[in-house]
């Protein structure tokens, strides 16, 4: 039997688990799923969950890539709703239009969809 996984969901430490929930509800459109307390929780937005651990301990940044259809829509909604945008949207030479907003906690979501049209696509090797 070859390895073969379904999907896959971070656990990202965070200092509040509520007002991250909040955030990703209010300001990135994820629904809150669950919660355990201020401990422990996730959220989720279409096919994509991430659950969120309470840290006593400084939070490290995690960088999470998040696939979409259309990139360019979500950065306008996001911008609307004042998401903090650290990378703005472009073609990037790996053939992903993309752009990348920071959390509250300091995490990263690089969200992007691929630009068939782009020069690039397809030129990296696969495998």
């Amino acid at each position: 039997m070859a390895v073969t996984f379904t999907h896959n969901t971070p656990i990202l430490p965070v200092a509040d688990v509520t007002a991250t929930q909040a955030y990703y509800r209010d300001v990135l459109g994820f629904a809150v799923d669950w919660r355990d307390r201020d401990l422990f929780g996730a959220v989720s937005c279409g096919d994509i969950s991430l659950f969120f651990a309470k840290s006593e301990d400084p939070v490290h940044r995690v960088t999470c890539v998040l696939n979409t259809v259309d990139a360019d829509a979500i950065y306008d909604i996001y911008v609307g709703r004042g998401a903090k945008i650290v990378e703005p949207i472009a073609t990037q030479p790996w053939g992903m239009r993309e752009f990348t907003v920071e959390d509250i906690n300091g995490h990263l979501l690089r969200i992007g969809h691929v630009d068939e049209s782009s020069a690039n696509y397809g030129a990296f090797e696969h495998g």
